[in-house]
């Protein structure tokens, strides 16, 4: 076996989560796990994983993330320069469309594109038309469309990165900017939690990149790494204590995250979520 990364061979088991080994590159360190032939990711992100139920999957309510989602992606977009008119941004995994908001709030063109036909008929209830059902690695878009192509905490998700990333460089003009986030697995947190790290989530997530392999898969499809940092991102009360609880038990339990005070928005960084923003190389 060769890993999908670096394409080097000798991959090893890095640990065993809930009976599932976790496979990790010795050489970029990037790590995953094989799901069955018959995961598919429209059936993964349905209305449960994103409204809770009794599943163990996703979020107790991601609804109520919106405000703190919000403040977190005006914060990481007040990076980039200010747009030019009619400068066109592309949010993929826009899940509830609270990215594309924000990023029309600093002037963007923004549109979307998710995998969840449920999240993507919540976005169009709340009033959001310019979301469309489809997968990260056959984006509906011309080449060369977009100035900006984000990605945030969904390359984790993608059953090919390798075949997302080459679709995202293709709509990106050259000069282009693409951001994304995602776990460090190398990071002291990861390392610290072994198993119980909060981002190991399966079934949900499939891979757990270092900040070597993100630079591996980039390049590979045309990008030059500008930034890779970390930096505080917004969460409720309730959400922390969600994300706690199945850490440590695996449930979420009942009616977890409706306390009082649970939707206060509170700054966090663990230094274990890494921020990458890269440029599209001229052709």
């Amino acid at each position: 076996m060769n890993c999908p990364v670096c394409q080097k061979a000798s991959p090893g088991i890095k640990l065993i989560k809930d009976g599932t080994p976790i496979l990790q590159c010795p050489h970029c360190a990037v790590a995953w796990w094989t799901p069955d032939a018959d995961f598919e990711a429209k059936k993964t992100y349905d209305a449960a994983y994103f409204g809770g139920g009794s599943t163990d999957r996703g979020y107790d309510d991601y609804g109520q993330l919106e405000s703190a989602l919000l403040r977190t992606f005006r914060r990481r977009l007040k990076g980039l320069p200010l747009p030019d008119r009619n400068a066109e941004l592309l949010d993929v995994g826009a899940a509830y469309s609270f990215a594309i908001r924000a990023a029309r709030e600093l002037g963007w063109e923004a549109s979307g594109i998710e995998v969840s036909q449920a999240a993507v008929q919540a976005s169009q209830a709340g009033g959001e038309n310019r979301i469309a059902v489809a997968s990260a690695d056959a984006i509906p878009f011309r080449d060369g469309r977009f100035q900006v192509v984000t990605l945030w905490d969904v390359i984790e998700h993608l059953t090919d990165p390798n075949a997302a990333l080459s679709e995202i460089a293709r709509v990106l003009a050259p000069g282009g900017r693409l951001i994304l986030t995602t776990g460090d697995v190398e990071s002291a947190l990861a390392r610290l939690s072994g198993a119980r790290w909060h981002l190991y989530t399966l079934p949900e997530h499939l891979y757990f990149f270092s900040r070597r392999s993100l630079q591996i898969l980039l390049e590979r499809n045309g990008f030059e790494i500008d930034q890779m940092t970390t930096e505080a991102s917004f969460y409720t009360l309730g959400y922390l204590v969600e994300r706690l609880r199945k850490s440590l038990l695996g449930t979420k339990g009942a009616g977890s995250g409706k306390w009082p005070g649970s939707n206060l928005e509170i700054p966090v960084n663990l230094f274990d979520i890494v921020r990458v923003t890269a440029t599209r190389k001229s052709d």
